[in-house]
């Protein structure tokens, strides 16, 4: 069965819009026609991205419509209809629409986004907990502002790798045209010299003959390369690229741990149990994370204080346990997250100025020390042929 997101007009000239499951496109076309739709649009939604959770830019703009909708009193089906009109990502209009008849057969809001495995468990939940107490335009807009600060801070990671991915770009550019177009001319003058040539004069003439010779193999080698880091990006995303810069491990931990101290934060001012809470937050974490604060969890099941299982994972700094203990004595515990969220990102931020301030001088240091090389191999055996005259 495939899945289709269309629109067309009834008999009166109304524009509408759904989702629909056919065998094929014609009979998907052929059923709308007999329910009295003309003017037909149908565009087919790849299988795949129905078991895709979907990216923070893409929740945020569900949020964002949703939210503004319902805070100016617009009833939900008519939201989610206004939310349809305005998308332009097919995919996303596709499952508004599933959604939307989801409502009208007299699931909840929750039960409709946690049917799909597009949504992540953390929205479907403090969905639940808001539909039963009646503060869904307020919990939406905790969640909005939730996943936009994530997206901020991502945002910002990027931009911290933009200088330097252009700069490597264009030095390698500038290095492979020297590599095809200069060296050639250089070889003619070091015919004589045979093996004398230094090491890594050798090894530029043959990478440039090869270049010239056989550029083949190397734009064969180039696109293999470039299908492995896309498939790298969509399985790691972009975050990985962070380990080659200075700080990028400090960097990415202390991202981490903002996500999930922000996440703890308004689960609980929302009102999700403790131990749903933890086990939510765990999944915002890489797997390899999740299994280092998994004890957390199983601590608090086993009847331990929140204080006592943070106090037995190490990634938790002592003064992390201190604030949890003070919400715990207090009763106050998504304040508690609240202000390690506030020291998180302000730890961020000084991280994120001393990765810019080491950036630019290591980045220079590594073409110095290429462009030295690239001098060297060219000019020491023109040394050593005027040493013959």
């Amino acid at each position: 069965v495939k899945h289709y997101y269309w629109e067309g007009t009834d008999t009166h000239g109304v524009l509408h819009e759904g989702a629909l499951d056919s065998e094929t496109l014609s009979v998907a076309r052929e059923n709308l026609l007999r329910r009295g739709f003309f003017r037909l649009c149908c565009w087919k939604i790849q299988h795949s991205r129905l078991h895709r959770v979907l990216s923070n830019h893409e929740i945020t703009e569900i949020l964002l419509q949703l939210h503004r909708l319902l805070k100016s009193g617009v009833e939900l089906d008519d939201a989610l209809s206004f939310a349809v009109h305005e998308q332009k990502d097919r995919f996303l209009s596709f499952l508004l629409c599933r959604m939307r008849e989801d409502l009208r057969n007299g699931l909840s809001l929750s039960s409709a986004l946690q049917r799909y495995h597009t949504f992540p468990k953390l929205v479907g939940k403090m969905i639940e907990v808001a539909e039963s107490s009646g503060r869904l335009p307020e919990v939406l807009g905790m969640l909005l502002e939730f996943y936009q600060f994530q997206q901020s801070i991502i945002q910002e990671q990027k931009r911290l790798l933009n200088y330097p991915l252009v700069v490597f770009s264009i030095f390698i550019v500038l290095s492979l045209g020297s590599i095809i177009f200069m060296v050639p001319m250089f070889k003619r003058m070091y015919i004589g010299l045979g093996d004398e040539l230094f090491w890594l004069t050798r090894m530029l003439l043959n990478l440039s003959d090869s270049l010239r010779i056989h550029p083949e193999n190397w734009i064969l080698g180039s696109l293999i390369c470039g299908a492995l880091l896309v498939a790298i990006y969509r399985i790691l995303g972009f975050s990985w690229l962070l380990n080659l810069i200075p700080g990028g491990k400090r960097l990415r931990e202390s991202v981490r741990m903002l996500f999930y101290s922000r996440g703890m934060e308004i689960m609980l001012s929302t009102g999700v149990h403790l131990q749903e809470a933890l086990a939510l937050a765990e999944e915002m974490l890489p797997r390899l994370l999740r299994k280092r604060i998994a004890p957390v969890r199983k601590a608090v099941d086993s009847g331990k204080s929140l204080r006592e299982a943070y106090s037995m994972v190490s990634i938790f700094s002592p003064m992390f346990v201190k604030m949890i203990a003070l919400g715990e004595s207090s009763g106050h515990l998504s304040s508690s997250f609240a202000r390690i969220g506030t020291q998180n990102q302000e730890s961020l931020k000084k991280i994120m100025a001393w990765a810019n301030t080491l950036i630019e001088p290591v980045l220079m240091i590594l073409i110095a020390f290429g462009v030295l090389g690239f001098l060297l191999s060219m000019y020491l055996p023109l040394f050593k042929m005027s040493e013959r005259f």
